[in-house]
C-alpha cells in the first residue's frame, strides 16, 4: 500500500502546477499531453525488456497505455479550458466508483446498480457545488470531459492488475514502458491534428526556465513515476484498497491547491461548496461498504 501512498502525493500539486503552463504560459492541452508522455517514456525507456512478457501482452499493455494514460491525459488537461484546479481535482471523486464499477462488470458481480446509484449522488454534489462558483459556465463541459478521463483511468487500473497478477517484485518496471509508448501514441496524434505543433514549439522556444522545469516535473515525476507506482501498488491489493487509494488524493490535491495556489478566492458561497463536497464524500463513503451480498467474489492480491 505504501507504493499507493506515495502516487497519491506526487500527483497532488500537478491540479495546481498545470494550469500555470496553460495558462501563464499559453500551453495547449495536447501540447502538454504530448510531453507528459514524451518524459515518462524516457524514464522508464532504459528498463524496457522486449522478451520479459509475451508479444500479446506487449500489445495489449500498448492498448491499456493508450487508454489509462494517452485518453485521460488528453481528456485531463482539456478540462482546465473550462474548470480551475481545484474543481478537477474534486471532480476526479468519481474515479473510485468507476473503479468498483469496472470491477464488478469483470467478474459479473450484483455490485453494478449501487455503484451507479454512487454516481447519481456524486452527480448532485458537483450540481451543488458548481453554483458555490455561479461565473463558471463551462463547469459542466469541464465536468463531462472529466468523466471520460476518470473512466479510462479507471478501467486502466482495474485492466493492469488483472493482466499482470503474477508479477513478483519490481518486474513491472521492464515492461512499464510499453504503455507509456501506448500513451504517447494517442498523445502525439492529438497533438498533430489539434495542437497545432509548429505554433506549440514557438510559444515553447519562449518559455522561462521555471515553465521548463514545471514541464519537466509533471512528465518524470507525477508521470513518469507516480503513474508507475500506483499501478504497482494496485497488484498487490485488492479493488476496495484500490478505491480508497484514488480517493486519497482528492483531499490532498485540494488541500495543496487550495492553499499552495490560493485558489479558494474563486469559491463565492463556502457553504454550498462544503454541501456537496459532503454530498460527494457521502457518495464516496456508500461505494466503500461491503455489499451485503457475501458470496460475491472479489478479485484477490497477487502474492507480493
Amino acid at each position: 500500500m505504501i507504493w499507493l501512498f506515495f502516487a497519491a502525493l506526487l500527483w497532488g500539486p500537478s491540479f495546481g502546477l498545470i494550469p500555470i503552463l496553460m495558462r501563464d504560459h499559453g500551453m495547449n492541452a495536447y501540447t502538454l499531453a504530448f510531453f507528459r508522455m514524451f518524459y515518462s517514456l524516457l524514464m522508464f525507456l532504459p528498463l524496457l525488456r522486449v522478451h520479459v512478457i509475451a508479444r500479446r501482452k506487449r500489445v495489449i499493455l500498448i492498448g491499456l497505455g493508450a487508454v489509462q494514460f494517452g485518453g485521460m491525459y488528453v481528456c485531463l488537461n482539456l478540462a482546465y479550458n473550462y474548470m480551475e484546479g481545484y474543481e478537477v481535482a474534486m471532480v476526479t471523486v468519481f474515479t473510485p466508483i468507476y473503479v468498483s464499477l469496472i470491477d464488478s462488470l469483470f467478474v459479473k458481480s450484483k455490485g453494478q446498480l449501487k455503484s451507479w446509484l454512487c454516481v447519481g449522488l456524486a452527480v448532485a454534489g458537483a450540481m451543488v457545488i458548481e453554483y458555490a462558483r455561479p461565473e463558471s459556465r463551462g463547469f459542466w463541459i469541464g465536468f463531462s470531459i472529466m468523466q471520460i478521463a476518470n473512466l479510462c483511468f479507471a478501467f486502466g487500473q482495474v485492466a493492469y492488475r488483472r493482466l499482470l497478477p503474477g508479477m513478483k517484485r519490481f518486474g513491472d518496471m521492464h515492461v512499464f514502458g510499453w504503455m507509456y509508448f501506448g500513451g504517447m501514441i494517442v498523445t502525439v496524434l492529438a497533438w498533430m491534428f489539434w495542437g497545432e505543433p509548429g505554433t506549440a514549439l514557438r510559444k515553447m522556444s519562449g518559455m522561462p526556465i521555471s515553465a521548463w522545469l514545471i514541464l519537466c516535473w509533471l512528465g518524470l515525476i507525477p508521470s513518469g513515476l507516480g503513474f508507475f507506482l500506483f499501478n504497482h501498488g494496485a497488484l498487490k491489493v485488492n479493488t476496495h484498497t484500490l478505491s480508497i487509494f484514488n480517493n486519497l488524493k482528492i483531499p490532498l490535491a485540494m488541500i495543496i491547491v487550495m492553499v499552495v495556489f490560493r485558489q479558494w478566492s474563486y469559491i463565492e458561497n463556502w457553504g454550498r461548496f462544503f454541501m456537496g463536497a459532503f454530498v460527494m464524500l457521502a457518495a464516496l463513503w456508500w461505494n466503500e461498504q461491503p455489499p451485503g451480498d457475501r458470496s460475491r467474489k472479489k478479485l484477490q492480491p497477487a502474492n507480493p
